[in-house]
């Protein structure tokens, strides 16, 4: 798991790319979100954009994430997952929970910021 962490106006952004599953892509993936949250980030958008797969320990670190921002009072929000990726949070009904947007413009869109170049 490769992660790319990048700013747009106040709101951090992680470019995940790889399959988020059990072992080191999702410990990396936590360690990075636990790393920004405890920095005071508010405002992340998790870029799902090149994650071709995930099983139950990615979709439970999706949910850590979603947790710990919004009880350090900040907000988690998904863009651009593949048709794979949507199928697997539909299934356990988490779709239903995370802010999930088709593309990243939409997700800064709804913090706030201008979308350039996204």
């Amino acid at each position: 798991m490769d992660i790319n962490v990048r700013t747009q106006g106040d709101v951090t952004i992680l470019d995940l790319e790889g399959n988020l599953v059990l072992g080191p892509p999702v410990s990396t993936f936590r360690d990075q979100l636990q790393e920004l949250v405890e920095a005071g980030q508010k405002k992340i958008i998790i870029n799902l954009k090149s994650v071709g797969f995930i099983d139950s320990s990615g979709i439970g670190a999706m949910v850590g994430a979603h947790t710990s921002l919004e009880s350090s009072g900040g907000h988690c929000k998904f863009s651009g997952a593949q048709p794979r990726v949507v199928q697997a949070l539909k299934m356990t009904h988490m779709d239903e929970i995370f802010d999930m947007h088709d593309k990243e413009a939409g997700a800064l869109s709804s913090f706030g910021v201008s979308a350039q170049n996204a």
